[in-house]
């Protein structure tokens, strides 16, 4: 692709981006590798300094590129994880001592941060759990260097320190695996989702760019007598994720 500058009805970004997405599909330009910096697109293609930052824009609201402080550009990982509800939350996951984010991941190991404290419920959290002291586990999922997905659990204090789940590493299984071994066993749950443009503090947690997409999860459970046991509120980066739910009609 060589564009030509001034040539009417012609997107050249788009050009340069779609040139640049296919290396990276295809694995000729891999994760971690620099993309061509503005100078050296400048004096050999010949293209606009606008349409090199308009271009590697588009790649980064796709998830495929992202800016390093001092660095330049450099590529993603361009396989998008698929999130299956009814998959990771099965019980043959956290009864066999896996954790429900291993679902998602193709056996690749995510680093996870963990913070775990006790707060008074906010409001939309007491009308869920009802008012009271909560266990909140405040949790920041990454894969390959990249930060996906933040996660905040809120539980009652009495319940969360009867399972243990009041630790930072709450075991095999994690907290459902726990929770049933005080009798309170998750028996289901309820999802919602929406999406929208990540607020600034989100895009800066999550290391998005401006004008990216975030999807907002809420997830109740409940135990076989219909207790809510936990709610959980996730921000996920939109451009690494697909959301899948299996149901039978």
């Amino acid at each position: 692709m060589a564009p030509r500058k001034g040539e009417p009805g012609r997107f050249l970004y788009k050009e340069l981006a779609a040139e640049l997405r296919t290396q990276i599909q295809s694995g000729e330009l891999a994760p971690g590798d620099l993309l061509p910096s503005e100078a050296a697109l400048i004096e050999g293609r010949g293209v606009a300094r606008s349409t090199i930052r308009q271009a590697y824009d588009l790649l980064k609201a796709e998830g495929l590129a992202a800016s390093k402080q001092g660095k330049g550009v450099y590529v993603l990982d361009p396989r998008m994880l698929v999130r299956s509800s009814p998959k990771r939350l099965s019980r043959e996951v956290w009864e066999s001592g896996r954790s429900i984010q291993s679902a998602d991941l193709d056996d690749r190991n995510p680093d996870v941060v963990v913070e775990v404290d006790e707060v008074d419920a906010p409001d939309h959290i007491a009308r869920i759990l009802g008012a009271g002291r909560m266990c909140r586990r405040r949790r920041v999922f990454s894969l390959d260097g990249r930060k996906l997905q933040l996660a905040t659990s809120y539980l009652p204090i009495e319940l969360a320190v009867e399972a243990g789940i009041d630790q930072i590493n709450t075991g095999p299984g994690g907290s459902y695996a726990r929770l049933a071994e005080v009798g309170r066993r998750p028996v289901d749950a309820r999802e919602r989702v929406r999406g929208r443009v990540a607020m600034p503090d989100e895009a800066e947690a999550l290391g998005l760019s401006p004008g990216m997409s975030v999807f907002l999860i809420e997830r109740t459970a409940r135990d076989e007598e219909g207790r809510i046991l936990e709610v959980n509120e996730m921000t996920l980066d939109a451009s690494k994720y697909i959301l899948e739910y299996d149901f039978k009609l």
